[in-house]
Order: structure tokens, then C-alpha cells, then sequence
């Protein structure tokens, strides 16, 4: 059975209002904005199973999406392998993992994205499903955090 997608006008005010939320108070779960609290190299880079992945390719296959948004926007198109290699990158090695650098990356990817979507003079389109494709991860993140024993974001 295929998507049946209707055409329904958008409204900015309330994409951009699921998307401030999304990082301030959260979507019904912990708040983006602090959904890499505390998380060490190490963490970031656990896995359940080895064939499984990590928070950091999460975080990065959320930022990957949102570029990819960004870059469509301003005309530029992501090629076919640039997808194969960027999609779920491999993971960085521990010594090379910075968490504080990935919280810098996510924030201002948030921004850019917040930006695009206020703009007028761009079309949402590009944007109206990214917060429920980021709140999908972010629970994905949640769980990899409990399991590893982390305290809940409260």
C-alpha cells in the first residue's frame, strides 16, 4: 500500500514551534538540547551489539539529514554515494571521540535548521518531517544512555 500524501498548506509558525519545543522542553521526552548531557567519549561510542550502532552515529545521521535538507535548499544535491558513505558514518575511534565538539555540531545544526525554517522566503517542505525523524533517534539515544546505566534527563 503507498503513502497517500495530501496537500495540505503548512504552517511555519507551528513548525517552527514543534521545533523550538523539541529542543527546550522536549516532544513528550527529555529536551534535545540536552540529550548529550554528561556523555563521555566512551559512551557516545558504546554498542549494544557490534553490529549495532552507537550514539554518536545517531547524532551524526541526524546532522547528515539536516544538511542534507539545507543543502537542497540552497540547490545543491547530495549524490549517491555521498549518501552510502554519510548515512550512518563509521563511528570515530575513543581517543578521537569529542563529545563536547559533537554537542557543538548539534546545537548548531539545530540552529541552521530553526534559521531555514523561519526564513520566508524559503519552503518548509524541506523541513516538515525532520522533528519527528529526530525524535525517533533521540529515543534511540535515551535507550542506548539507560542501558549503559546513565542517570534519566529529568
Amino acid at each position: 500500500m503507498g503513502r497517500m500524501k495530501e496537500n495540505i498548506p503548512l504552517d511555519r509558525a507551528m513548525l517552527l514551534r514543534l521545533w523550538d519545543e523539541a529542543w527546550s522542553e522536549g516532544l513528550w521526552a527529555v529536551p534535545w538540547s540536552r540529550v548529550l548531557e554528561e556523555l563521555s567519549g566512551p559512551q557516545a561510542l558504546w554498542r549494544p551489539q557490534p553490529d549495532r550502532h552507537c550514539i554518536w552515529q545517531y547524532v551524526t545521521h541526524m546532522l547528515f539529514w539536516r544538511e542534507v535538507s539545507l543543502r537542497r535548499l540552497r540547490g545543491e544535491e547530495i549524490t549517491s554515494d555521498e549518501q552510502k558513505r554519510r548515512n550512518f558514518e563509521p563511528a570515530p575511534r575513543e581517543a578521537q571521540a569529542d563529545p563536547d565538539e559533537l554537542r557543538r555540531l548539534w546545537e548548531q545544526s539545530f540552529r541552521e535548521v530553526r534559521a531555514a525554517i523561519a526564513d520566508e522566503r524559503h519552503s518548509m517542505n524541506r523541513f516538515q518531517y525532520v522533528p519527528f525523524h529526530d525524535s525517533y533517534h533521540v529515543g534511540q539515544i535515551m535507550l542506548l544512555r539507560a542501558m549503559q546505566g546513565m542517570l534519566p534527563i529529568e
